[in-house]
């Protein structure tokens, strides 16, 4: 890309959920339309031409330590070193806001990002993050062992229906020949909800790992299914790198460009976990214990690639045809044609002009 390019850089400085102020005004975008294999094929198309080349990258950002691969990119300095100039921006609804174009690109879970998609929400998924990301936890002191000692008791997810804690408490029952009719399901504030576990009101809940360390550590609480431990899930991808799709159909050089920076940024983790919690907890990007929080991205398999995510992204289909969360008339190929744009280990040359 060009050297002469203003690299401005903005990151956000603590997880209070502040939004991200950009500095300076976007080069103008230029008039393009989506661009087919056969036109990206050709040898005078170069990623200058590709109509985002010269314009600020929005990169969406809740504070979680599970979007901790485009952190590292970030404080790493993979975009700099490659000249693309990024912005993160903190979103309520990272999906809508993805959906939309008002961010480009966004780390997030395929739980809760697949269903919207099918609901048209304008978003593609590209690159394999990590496996992991939640459990269903009970106290500790309970009886329970496994989902089918939870029928007809109340489980807390804790981000509203239809997300993801939600769509992962169904893999489970699904997984465990549990009909989902035979639990109750009730949306509990994460603030609340240890005490509403502890005073019986809920049997059990699906956490997010990160906020149930606290409370695995103390001895409160322990899991009895895992997407992080348990062996028919522990293969897959959690958490996903996604794009905008008209995005990638009209930058799909730099969508490739962006996805290389951010899969640099996941093998960083793999390979460094108690670097990158020091790092990212100086940029204010991580908190807790640094040594709870080091393991758990050592319990993320942050050595996932696009091959495993494929798999990912079929058997949640799968999943979720059964389930009635997605259209069952419509095959898995047909929803992995539509939906899955792997992209970060060369799947698309990036050509550059002189």
């Amino acid at each position: 890309m060009k050297n002469k390019k203003t690299i401005a850089l903005l990151l956000l400085a603590s997880l209070s959920l502040s939004a991200c102020v950009k500095n300076g005004e976007e080069a103008p975008v230029k008039e393009t339309t989506e661009i087919s294999e056969e036109n990206l094929a050709e040898k005078d198309h170069f990623i200058e031409d590709e109509e985002r080349y010269v314009s600020t990258i929005r990169i969406g950002f809740d504070g979680d330590l599970c979007i901790a691969g485009q952190n590292m990119a970030e404080i790493e300095g993979y975009f700099k070193e490659n000249n693309i100039d990024v912005e993160f921006v903190n979103t309520k609804s990272g999906k809508d806001a993805l959906g939309s174009g008002q961010i480009d690109v966004m780390t997030g879970e395929f739980g809760g990002l697949l269903v919207p998609a099918t609901k048209g929400l304008n978003y593609v998924f590209s690159t394999a993050s990590h496996s992991g990301c939640k459990s269903l936890y009970v106290l500790n002191e309970s009886s329970y062992q496994e989902t089918s000692d939870l029928v007809n008791e109340d489980i807390a997810v804790t981000n509203g229906i239809g997300n993801s804690g939600h769509n992962t408490l169904l893999r489970f029952l699904v997984h465990d020949d549990v009909n989902p009719d035979d639990v109750n399901i009730k949306p509990v504030d994460p603030a609340a909800v240890i005490q509403a576990l502890e005073s019986g009101e809920i049997k059990g809940a699906v956490l997010d790992d990160q906020f149930a360390q606290e409370f695995l550590k103390s001895g409160k609480i322990r899991p009895i299914r895992s997407l992080t431990e348990d062996e028919d899930f522990k293969k897959e991808v959690c958490c996903v790198t996604a794009f905008n799709k008209d995005f990638v159909d009209k930058n799909p050089m730099l969508a490739e460009l962006i996805a290389e920076q951010i899969e640099k940024g996941n093998q960083f983790v793999a390979a460094n976990s108690k670097e990158a919690v020091e790092k990212l907890q100086a940029k204010n990007l991580a908190s807790g214990d640094p040594e709870v929080a080091a393991n758990l991205l050592k319990a993320y398999d942050y050595k996932l690639n696009n091959e495993d995510g494929l798999n990912t992204i079929r058997t949640y289909f799968d999943d979720y045809k059964k389930l009635g969360l997605v259209d069952d008339s419509k095959s898995t190929d047909e929803y992995v044609e539509n939906y899955w744009r792997p992209l970060g280990n060369g799947e698309v040359s990036i050509k550059e002009g002189k």
